[in-house]
C-alpha cells in the first residue's frame, strides 16, 4: 500500500544512527590563542552576554593557588550548553596531531583533523562572550586509531580502547584538567560524553550467527594492528575463542543489529562491529562506576551526557547511577548536589501523538526504578524540524511543547536542541529565516538549550571543523561579528536577564492546524508575563484577538524581535477587549512583555459582523469550483478572502449595498488536500469564523512517462561500483519515471529496480538518495548540479531541486547555489511515500508552497546516489568498499543512474 507522508518524522532509530555515526565518521594557518581583533565582538556586546555569568573569586584562580576542579552544581535550568567535537573544534597544539600511524589527515572526513583540549581552552572567552555557560565535549577517551572494515579512525571519540586515558591527539590528562580549571574560573561547567555500551571495532562474525554457539564464525578484525584489542582490563578480554576471555563474560559476542525493531537486538547485539559490552555482568557495572568516578575526581567533570542509553538494559543505569556507591552519591561527596546526567535515546512521535515522549520518559523511570535525571528531548527536536524546516503545521509543534511540559519529571532541565553531531544541521533543510526562528524558540521555552558547534556561525555541514585548516574549513569560523553569533548573543542575554524563560510555565495560546502559520505561547513567572509569537509560514499571517491575559488598551513591551517591524513603529497594544491582534510578517519571531502601562483608548473601529453561509461547504469534499456566499452588517463593505491564513494571497471583493456578498473559489489542484477560508474586514478588524473543506482532483490535465534503460546503474562511465555492505543492492536503479499535473500540483513517480527498508526509514525506502532537478519554463536557472560534481543535461537549466532519502526531504532553488553549495532553502518538504510491492517512490509537489503556478513545459531530471547518516553525498574509494562508491575518481559525477522527463503540452 502506498503511503504518502507529509513532513513525517524523518528520524532514524538510535541503534541505526549510532551505526551510521560510526560509518560516516568515515563518511592552513593555526589560530592564535586569542581571537583576532577583527573577529572580536564589540565590548558592549561581550559584556551584555558574558557579564551575566558568575565567576570564581580571584583567590581560587590565582596562578599559585592550584587548580579549581571541583565546584558546586549550578541550577542547570539556567545554563546554556555548547556541544563540541574535540577533534573538529580548534587545534591549539599542532604537535599532537600526527601520532605516526597514518591516522591524521584533515582533508579526509575519516581521519583525525587536529582539534584538542588546548584549542578548546583558547576559545573559552569566545564561548563565554556568546553566553555559553557549560561545554559538552565528545568522549576524550583513548580511541581506536584505525578500523579496517570502516576505513576510518575513531577521531570522534566513540570507539574507545581505554576508558581512563585521554587520547593523545587531544592532549594530556593535565591539559584536560586545565580545561576544567579554566571553565570553572569563568563560571562555566564541564560536561563529558560517556560510553558504557561498547568499545571499538575488534571482532565480527562470518556466516549465520548461532546464539547457542557464539564461538562459531567469530573472528578478530585487527589481529595485526598496533591496536588488536582494547588495552584496559577487563575490556581487553574480547577474544571469544580464548577460554579465559569467554569465562570472564565481558561481552555479549553478538553480530550487528539487523532488526532495528527488536528490543533484544537493541540491547544485546552490536552496532556495526563495535564490541557490545555485557552490562549485566556485576564486574562490568563495578568497573564503569570506577571509571566515571575517576573522571569526576581527577578532572572535576560537572555532568555526564550518556551515549546510546537506549542500547543498554535499564537496570544498569539504575545501579550505575543510583546505588550507594554509584555516580550520584559520589558526586554529592564532591559537593555536586545536582550532578546532571542526560541520556540519548532517539524517539519520535507522529503529529498529535506522544509515543516518542513516553519512550523518552521511560528512561527516566521504569517499573519504579530511576535512571538518568534527564534526557535529550528528541521528540521535540523532530517536531521543531517538521514545523520550522519543512513547513508542517504549527499546531503540531504547539502539541510537542505541551507534551514537553507534561510528560517529563522536570522539563526545565531537559536539554533541547535543533541539531547536533548525530544529525544533519538545521540549515541542511531549513532556510536562514527558519533557522533564526528555531533558535528563538529554543531560548524561549523551558529546558536547557544546546548550541552545537558552528551553529553561531551558520556552518552548513555537521562534521566540518571550526578551525582554519581543519576538515572542510580553509579559513576558520570564529567571527564574533558574524550575523548569527550576534543573534545568538541577543538570545542568550534575553534568557539570562529574564528568569521567566528558565523557570516560568508555558501555555500555548494559538497555533495553526492546517499548515504553517501562527504559533503563540505565554510564559509566566513571579509576576512577569511574556508572549512569544512566531509566524512559521513563508507568508504573512494574522494573530487575531489572542487572549494574552492583559487589560484593555494595555501596552506590551518588545523584548526581542526578528523579521518583525510593527512594534518598532507603533507599540503593541491590546484592544478594548484586552486581546492582542498583530499582523506577523513571514517567519517573524517576537517576544512581548505585558507592562502595567495602559494607553489612551482613542477611537476603536466599530466591529462588523461577518457571516459565511457554510452549511453546505463545512467539512465537504469538493471536486469542482464553488461559490462562497454570506453577508456583513454594513453595505458596500470592502472585504478580503483569506485562503489558508495566507494574508499575502488575499482576494479583494465587496459586499453589495445590502451587505450580501458572493465569491467564486477555484478547485483545480491535483490531489486531495485540506483547506480553510476566512473573510476579513480591515477597516473594522473583523474576521469571520473558518470554513473548512477538502478538495479532491483525480484527473491530470497533463501527464508524461518514460522507461529507463535496464541494468544501467553504473554511473556515466559504466564503471561505477556501488557500496558493498549486505543491504546494498539495486535500490539506486531507476526503471521508469512518470509525472501527472493539474492546477498547481505535480505528482512524480519513480519505479525502482528494488525498494528496501532494513533500516526502518520513515519515508519507506533506504539505500538511495534522490536528487531531482526541475527546469521551469520562463525562468533563468543554473546548469551546475550542487555537490554532484556534474552539470545538467544539455539545454537544461534547473530552477528548483528536491533532496529526498528515507529520512530527509527538502527543497532548494538555483539562487545562491554553486558546485559546492546547494541553493537557498525553501523550508518546504514535498510529500514522500513508497510502495515496496510495486517498487515505486512517489513524490507530491504542492505548487502553492513552492511558488509554482503551472508545471506545463517543465523538464525533470532525476538522479540517484547514496548518503552518509547526516545526508552528505558519499565519496569514492580506490577499491570496492562497504560504505563507499568505487570505479570513479574524486571529482567524478556523483550520479549512479538518471532519467530525464519533459511535461510537454500536447
Amino acid at each position: 500500500m502506498l503511503i504518502l507522508s507529509a513532513m513525517r518524522d524523518f528520524s532514524i532509530p538510535i541503534v541505526l544512527l549510532a551505526v551510521l555515526l560510526a560509518l560516516t565518521a568515515c563518511s592552513g594557518d593555526q589560530p592564535a590563542t586569542e581571537p583576532d581583533a577583527e573577529t572580536t565582538a564589540p565590548e558592549a556586546e561581550i559584556s551584555a552576554a558574558s557579564n551575566l555569568l558568575p565567576t570564581a573569586g580571584p583567590e581560587a584562580c590565582a596562578a599559585d593557588s592550584g587548580q579549581l576542579l571541583h565546584v558546586a552544581s549550578p541550577d542547570w535550568s539556567e545554563q546554556v550548553i555548547y556541544m563540541l567535537m574535540i577533534d573538529r573544534f580548534d587545534d591549539g597544539d599542532p604537535t599532537n596531531n600526527d601520532q605516526g600511524y597514518g591516522e591524521y589527515d584533515p582533508s579526509q572526513p575519516s581521519h583525525f583533523s587536529g582539534g584538542d583540549f588546548q584549542g578548546v581552552i583558547d576559545r573559552l572567552d569566545y564561548l563565554r562572550s556568546l553566553g555559553v555557560t557549560a561545554v559538552w565535549v565528545t568522549p576524550p577517551l583513548y580511541n581506536q586509531w584505525w578500523s579496517t572494515p570502516y576505513q576510518a579512525t575513531g577521531w570522534h571519540g566513540y570507539w574507545p580502547v581505554h576508558f581512563q586515558e585521554v587520547d593523545p591527539h587531544y592532549g594530556t590528562l593535565d591539559d584536560y584538567k586545565r580545561l576544567s580549571h579554566e571553565l570553572h574560573c569563568r563560571g562555566m561547567y564541564l560536561i563529558q560524553d560517556t560510553i558504557a555500551n561498547h568499545v571499538g571495532n575488534f571482532y565480527a562474525y562470518e556466516g549465520e550467527y548461532d546464539p547457542d554457539d557464539t564461538a562459531a564464525g567469530f573472528y578478530l578484525l585487527e589481529p595485526d594492528s598496533h591496536q588488536p584489542a582494547p588495552v584496559q582490563y577487563p575490556f581487553n578480554m574480547i577474544d571469544r575463542l580464548n577460554p579465559e576471555h569467554f569465562a570472564a563474560d565481558i561481552y555479549h559476542w553478538t553480530p550487528p543489529i539487523t532488526d532495528f525493531a527488536s528490543l533484544h537486538q537493541e540491547h544485546f547485539y552490536s552496532l556495526g562491529h563495535v564490541g557490545d559490552i555485557n552490562t549485566e555482568n556485576p564486574e562490568v557495572v563495578a568497573k564503569f562506576k570506577e571509571i566515571y568516578k575517576y573522571w569526576i575526581d581527577e578532572v572535576g567533570v560537572d555532568a555526564f551526557r550518556m551515549d546510546t542509553v537506549s542500547l543498554v538494559p535499564f537496570p544498569f543505569w539504575n545501579s550505575f547511577l543510583r546505588d550507594d556507591d554509584g555516580i550520584y552519591a559520589h558526586a554529592r561527596s564532591r559537593g555536586k548536589e545536582h550532578f546532571l546526567t542526560f541520556g540519548e535515546a532517539t524517539a519520535v512521535s507522529d503529529p498529535y501523538d506522544d509515543a516518542g515522549e513516553r519512550r523518552v520518559a521511560a528512561y527516566l523511570e521504569t517499573d519504579g526504578q530511576l535512571g538518568p535525571n534527564s534526557m535529550l528531548n528528541y521528540p521535540l527536536y523532530y517536531g521543531i524540524h517538521r514545523a520550522l524546516a519543512r513547513g508542517g503545521p504549527s499546531a503540531a509543534l504547539g502539541y510537542r511543547l505541551e507534551r514537553h511540559m507534561e510528560n517529563y519529571l522536570d522539563p526545565f532541565t531537559m536539554p533541547v536542541f535543533i541539531d547536533n553531531h548525530d544529525t544533519a544541521r538545521f540549515l541542511a533543510a531549513g532556510n536562514p529565516a527558519a533557522f533564526r526562528q528555531a533558535l528563538a524558540l529554543l531560548f524561549t521555552i523551558p529546558g536547557i538549550p544546546i548550541v552545537y558547534q558552528g551553529t553561531e556561525q551558520a556552518l552548513p555541514e555537521s562534521r566540518m571543523a571550526m578551525f582554519a585548516g581543519g576538515y572542510r574549513n580553509p579559513e576558520g569560523s570564529f567571527d564574533q561579528n558574524s550575523e548569527h553569533f550576534q543573534y545568538l548573543q541577543r538570545l542568550t542575554t534575553l534568557r539570562a536577564e529574564h528568569p521567566v524563560f528558565t523557570r516560568g510555565g508555558l501555555e500555548v495560546l494559538a497555533s495553526e492546524s492546517a499548515g504553517p502559520g501562527v504559533l503563540a505561547y505565554r510564559r509566566e513567572y513571579e509576576g512577569e508575563s511574556v508572549i512569544v509569537l512566531l509566524n512559521t509560514a513563508n507568508h504573512s499571517a494574522f494573530a487575531h484577538r489572542l487572549d494574552v491575559g492583559a487589560l484593555p488598551f494595555q501596552r506590551l513591551e518588545e523584548l526581542f524581535a526578528e523579521s518583525f517591524v510593527e512594534p518598532g513603529v507603533q507599540p503593541a497594544v491590546t484592544g478594548a477587549d484586552g486581546r492582542l491582534s498583530l499582523r506577523l510578517p513571514p517567519r517573524a519571531a517576537v517576544v512581548l512583555r505585558i507592562t502595567g502601562e495602559t494607553v489612551s483608548s482613542g477611537e476603536s473601529p466599530a466591529e462588523m459582523e461577518i457571516v459565511v453561509n457554510s452549511a453546505e461547504i463545512e467539512g465537504a469534499v469538493l471536486t469542482e469550483d464553488f461559490e462562497l456566499t454570506g453577508r456583513v452588517s454594513r453595505g458596500n463593505a470592502p472585504l478580503q478572502l483569506i485562503p489558508n491564513g495566507n494574508f499575502d494571497r488575499v482576494t479583494e471583493f465587496s459586499a453589495d449595498d445590502q451587505g450580501e456578498w458572493r465569491i467564486e473559489v477555484p478547485v483545480r489542484d491535483l490531489g486531495e488536500s485540506s483547506h480553510f477560508l476566512q473573510v476579513y474586514s480591515a477597516e473594522s478588524d473583523s474576521l469571520s469564523e473558518r470554513v473548512n473543506y477538502t478538495t479532491r482532483v483525480t484527473d491530470a490535465v497533463l501527464s508524461a512517462e518514460i522507461a529507463d534503460d535496464p541494468d544501467d546503474a553504473y554511473g556515466p562511465t559504466g564503471q561505477y561500483v556501488a557500496p558493498q555492505h549486505p543491504d546494498s543492492a539495486r535500490q539506486r536503479e531507476i526503471e521508469a519515471v512518470s509525472a501527472r499535473t493539474a492546477g498547481r500540483n505535480l505528482e512524480l513517480s519513480l519505479t525502482m529496480a528494488e525498494i528496501s527498508t532494513p533500516w526502518l526509514p520513515p519515508y519507506g525506502f533506504d539505500n538511495v538518495l534522490l536528487t531531482i532537478f526541475f527546469d521551469l519554463p520562463d525562468r533563468e536557472g543554473a546548469t551546475v548540479l550542487p555537490l554532484l560534481d556534474a552539470s545538467a543535461p544539455e539545454s537544461m537549466d534547473w530552477d528548483l531541486a528536491h533532496f529526498a532519502r528515507g529520512w530527509d526531504s527538502y527543497t532548494y532553488v538555483a539562487s545562491g547555489s554553486d558546485a559546492n553549495r546547494q541553493g537557498d532553502k525553501l523550508g518546504v518538504s514535498p510529500l514522500v511515500g513508497a510502495d515496496q510491492d510495486s517498487r515505486t517512490i512517489t513524490l507530491f509537489y504542492e505548487g502553492a508552497a513552492l511558488g509554482v503556478d503551472d508545471w506545463t513545459g517543465s523538464r525533470i531530471y532525476a538522479t540517484t546516489w547514496s548518503s552518509t547518516a547526516e545526508g552528505d553525498y558519499i565519496d569514492f574509494r580506490p577499491e570496492p568498499a562497504d560504505w563507499f562508491f568505487s570505479g570513479g575518481e574524486p571529482g567524478d559525477p556523483k550520479i549512479l543512474d538518471d532519467a530525464l522527463l519533459e511535461l510537454a503540452p500536447d
